[in-house]
């Protein structure tokens, strides 16, 4: 008997070939950017101005609440590192929130939890505290509501957090722990989750991401790793950063890492930080944004010019001097996406770069973006929605890391597309339900697109051939003559044929 896919009346994102007849299909797979808009947030308060790491924001309750690292030097504090390679002495972290009802103007609340520079008056959550070899470092944080059922009131919001356990030696220090809290602003330290006793099971010095999937009914987590150079616990050099999964079904037992694939013949780069979340509008769909990390380790003649001499001579030099991949290695921002969270197509042409050059960006710490994405109105009033992203910038400044919008059309992270000369994009055969026939496509005044349905061995059914579209939208009801109704096809095996010319398709879904 014959399986066909069944999507039912989800919506398909064309970021991949999971539905396409690449034997039928002439269009390519394209990436898109995102789109800066207006700069949201300065961090200048505080340590801000000379450190802010993995901001994200989330909803709870009827509030948006930032959270964010930040830390101050303090040359009085003992630091006792032993062999870890990537810890920086001399500074004291702390964990501070933004909070309000709009996620692009939050503000910082006078909280009085913790004391920092003699007063309690500041918007700081958690400060890194040392109790014996157990080092609550917070050299990261990453909060989310647990959507469990059965999770207690007393624990409805969680945090994944880096410690380290000075006992052991690098990479076993590094322990990631679970804290809990009953509002988001009041936390207190629960249990380890993993490292340790398991030193090749991850590193997590990045934002290690955690939630529980609602769909399936246990917690996942993508978590900083490494591999290459790894021998007998220790590392040669740093190898290569990777991105790794791991499952729990209570949030204190959790399986080995699993190391993401992508493919045999996908380049091995190191990948820092990962932002992978389920796609809201498809949400069979994980889509992630991480931070790729390239260590150019030898300075060149090019380094000399890069963002000018001010970059040049002042910070990337004293960057250099501080921690010396800090004036060398750089970063950006891909795209990748993934239906089971394991097997990913992943883009290696960038996503988001540092921009043109200044004297501030093409530095490590560059196209970090922000945990979560959110849909918000366009700037035309009549125009369709958009997905904001927020990304930070300008951390070798001095003045504070900023914070700017980007947007992209709902579901254009990628397209099927086709220049002026034509092509066609076919799907395998699969079962829907609905009613209706929509697309988010875009042409050129000249570009059109026409869609065909045919049956499961590749021939036109009559009377589905559709009329000529063209324009650009996320939502165009397809008509066939007169009708727009599909509904005699649905539960049987169909394929669709697109005709395009300088068109892109996003995605489509039944109605």
């Amino acid at each position: 008997m014959v399986m066909y896919i069944n999507i039912g009346n989800s919506r398909e994102v064309l970021w991949d070939d999971y539905l396409i007849d690449n034997s039928a299909t002439t269009a390519k797979n394209v990436l898109h950017q995102p789109i800066k808009r207006e700069q949201v947030y300065v961090f200048d308060q505080l340590g801000e101005k000379r450190h802010v790491s993995y901001p994200h924001c989330i909803k709870i309750d009827d509030e948006y609440i930032m959270y964010y690292v930040t830390s101050i030097r303090n040359q009085k504090r003992e630091v006792q590192s032993g062999n870890d390679l990537n810890k920086l002495g001399g500074v004291t972290r702390y964990i501070c929130i933004l909070k309000g009802t709009d996620p692009f103007h939050l503000e910082r609340p006078n909280l009085g939890l913790c004391e920092v520079n003699g007063n309690c008056e500041n918007n700081v959550i958690l400060k890194q505290t040392r109790t014996g070899n157990f080092e609550e470092e917070f050299d990261n944080i990453f909060v989310f509501v647990d959507e469990n059922p059965d999770c207690p009131p007393e624990e409805k919001v969680k945090g994944v957090v880096q410690t380290l356990n000075h006992d052991k030696v690098f990479p076993g220090l590094r322990e990631l722990w679970c804290y809990t809290s009953p509002d988001g602003i009041h936390f207190k330290l629960g249990w380890k989750m993993a490292g340790g006793d398991e030193p090749n099971a991850g590193i997590f010095d990045s934002l290690n991401i955690a939630w529980y999937d609602q769909q399936e009914g246990i917690y996942k987590a993508f978590v900083r790793g490494i591999h290459k150079n790894f021998e007998e616990g220790t590392l040669k050099d740093w190898g290569i950063r990777d991105v790794r999964y791991m499952e729990s079904k209570d949030f204190k037992t959790w399986s080995e890492p699993k190391l993401l694939n992508y493919g045999e013949e996908a380049d091995d780069y190191a990948l820092y930080t990962n932002q992978i979340q389920r796609y809201y509008r498809a949400p069979h769909m994980y889509v992630g944004f991480p931070t790729r990390y390239i260590d150019r380790k030898i300075w060149g003649k090019n380094l000399d010019q890069l963002g000018g001499e001010i970059n040049a001579e002042c910070r990337r030099e004293l960057a250099t001097k501080e921690e010396p991949r800090s004036g060398i290695a750089l970063t950006d921002c891909i795209f990748m996406s993934s239906r089971d969270g394991l097997n990913w197509n992943r883009w290696d042409e960038m996503f988001l770069g540092p921009g043109l050059e200044r004297d501030d960006n093409w530095f490590y710490g560059d196209c970090y973006p922000m945990y979560n994405l959110f849909e918000t109105p366009s700037e035309y009033a009549e125009a369709q929605n958009e997905i904001s992203m927020l990304m930070h910038e300008g951390q070798r400044s001095g003045e504070g890391t900023r914070m700017y919008r980007y947007s992209i059309r709902l579901d254009g992270f990628a397209s099927y597309h086709a220049d002026y000369s034509g092509a066609t994009l076919t799907t395998k055969p699969f079962i829907f339900s609905g009613k209706e026939l929509s697309l988010n496509f875009e042409t050129s005044a000249l570009g059109f697109v026409y869609v065909d349905i045919l049956d499961e061995s590749g021939k036109a059914i009559e009377g589905y051939h559709s009329c000529e579209l063209f324009g650009n939208t996320t939502d165009r009801t397809v008509y066939f003559g007169e009708t727009a109704d599909v509904s005699k096809l649905s539960g049987l095996p169909i394929k669709l044929r697109f005709t395009m010319r300088d068109a892109d398709i996003y995605s489509f879904i039944f109605k």
